[in-house]
């Protein structure tokens, strides 16, 4: 019987991950995060500077360690400039979480609950999303995940080459998304080791504590160190200011490259809900559903007094915990907490032979629910293109038009993707001196304006509308 169960939970992983794959090349890139760091990794690629990323030409980008950077570039010179390309590295680093994820199960309890755990982990809201996007997020789970099942195989007695690889997880984090990783496992192990001081600290003597260091920070150091000196004032922002301030002040100013997210105190939990969307809400549905029930309660209990489900328990909250305080963030910041959501609801799901046969309409809909939904939107979006926030099709219209390489005028805000579908720098003209050179006649030139700053323009109606996007519209003179 398990084997019949281990063939459709091996079909139900790899059917979702050829549904992103899928998404992945038909979707345009968009802003303003994906567009932006494509931008940055192709302009890595094409610099062939490795050390500093650059936000713009001539403009250096301190907002986050270079490793996804290097990653995306890296995949660049392999394939080429296509709109997965940059997509292809997440999407690896997430397979390789799915594969820590499965070793550590495997490891505690069999195949099937390992199999279980990968697709409750890839099938998941966010997971999905971002298994296929540019982003620094996937890199900062797996390096958490990674020092996380170093310690928990270490846990269960398993210390072959995992003691080491728990530094190795610290020092790709401190590349991937900085000294937020040092936050996120230094704190999730140090409740874990108060509610039992004694026992765990023995447990965490196990590590190779000084050598393991030094690894971490030889992986980690030299690269920032070169960053400072190429580009000085990088730690000053990308310490104080993105660790510290941007934590802190919700009305942080110092941004030199998004926008500041102001939340409400405690939102963190609302993001945790909708992101780890079907299996946490399904999650919390059992829970309440089975917590006042003696055997469960008992079995809860149980669990949590158990070294290795309890740090994964703690794993899966700390991030809420941590940004309870905070009120500048994002729904991407969830995502290190999932891995350990799926080992977790995969132990309590599998923790008889029957619930697979009980429930197997249950995993086929949360497994297939976010696949089936990014299908259907990229199917939209493909017959709609004007509704993706994305300048690559208004970028195209205008290639095609652009026969005879006549003057084109960019005006206000450009978005980021328009800026890496455009392939070339892009310098803003001020309106007034647009609206002189609108005076002027018998002169060919296009023009790209944002939508918010049309108004801005006098005598819109001696220009002639070609196309518009999401955010712009394009426009030619008339004569």
């Amino acid at each position: 019987m398990n084997a019949k169960y281990n063939r459709n939970l091996i079909f139900l992983f790899w059917t979702i991950i050829a549904s992103r794959i899928f998404s992945m090349f038909l979707y345009p890139l968009t802003d303003s995060t994906e567009a932006r760091y494509a931008h940055i990794a192709l302009l890595m690629a094409k610099t062939n500077n490795w050390i500093t990323p650059w936000f713009d030409y001539n403009v250096p980008f301190w907002g986050k360690p270079p490793l996804s950077f290097w990653f995306q570039a890296l995949s660049y010179k392999i394939f080429g400039i296509y709109d997965f390309v940059p997509r292809v590295p997440s999407l690896l680093v997430t397979l390789a979480t799915a594969w820590l994820l499965y070793k550590f199960v495997l490891y505690i309890k069999n195949k099937t609950t390992a199999l279980l755990s990968i697709v409750i982990f890839a099938s998941t809201g966010l997971v999905y999303v971002l298994s296929g996007a540019v982003l620094t997020d996937p890199y900062l789970s797996f390096a958490t995940a990674l020092s996380f099942v170093s310690l928990l195989m270490v846990i269960e007695g398993n210390r072959k080459y995992w003691d080491y690889m728990f530094f190795v997880g610290l020092g790709i984090g401190l590349l991937s998304k900085g000294p937020l990783t040092l936050v996120i496992v230094g704190g999730t192990i140090t409740i874990w080791v108060l509610f039992s001081f004694k026992n765990r600290m023995k447990e965490l003597a196990k590590l190779p504590w000084f050598t393991g260091i030094i690894l971490m920070l030889l992986i980690s150091v030299p690269w920032y160190i070169a960053a400072e000196y190429e580009t000085p004032g990088f730690l000053h922002y990308f310490i104080v200011g993105e660790h510290i301030d941007r934590f802190l002040d919700p009305a942080w100013k110092g941004d030199l490259y998004g926008g500041v997210h102001k939340r409400v105190h405690g939102y963190i939990w609302y993001m945790w809900l909708y992101t780890s969307l079907p299996w946490g809400l399904s999650g919390l549905i059992l829970l309440f559903r089975n917590i006042f029930k003696k055997p469960a309660k008992k079995a809860l209990f149980k669990a949590l007094r158990d070294d290795s489900l309890f740090l994964c328990v703690i794993w899966m909250l700390f991030m809420m915990i941590f940004f309870t305080i905070g009120s500048n963030m994002i729904s991407t910041y969830v995502l290190p907490s999932l891995p350990p959501l799926a080992i977790v609801l995969a132990i309590y799901l599998n923790r008889n032979s029957t619930f697979l046969d009980k429930n197997k309409k249950v995993l086929y809909f949360n497994a297939f629910l976010a696949p089936v939904i990014m299908i259907l939107v990229t199917i939209y979006f493909f017959f709609h293109p004007a509704t993706v926030k994305t300048e690559k099709f208004l970028m195209q219209r205008f290639k095609k038009l652009d026969t005879n390489n006549e003057p084109v005028y960019f005006l206000g805000k450009q978005p980021f993707s328009m800026k890496y579908y455009y392939g070339k720098k892009i310098t803003v003209t001020p309106f007034d001196k647009f609206n002189k050179l609108l005076k002027e006649k018998d002169l060919k030139y296009y023009v790209i304006i944002n939508k918010s700053d049309i108004s801005k323009v006098k005598d819109i109606g001696k220009l002639t509308k070609l196309d518009n996007s999401y955010d712009c519209l394009l426009y030619e003179t008339k004569n």
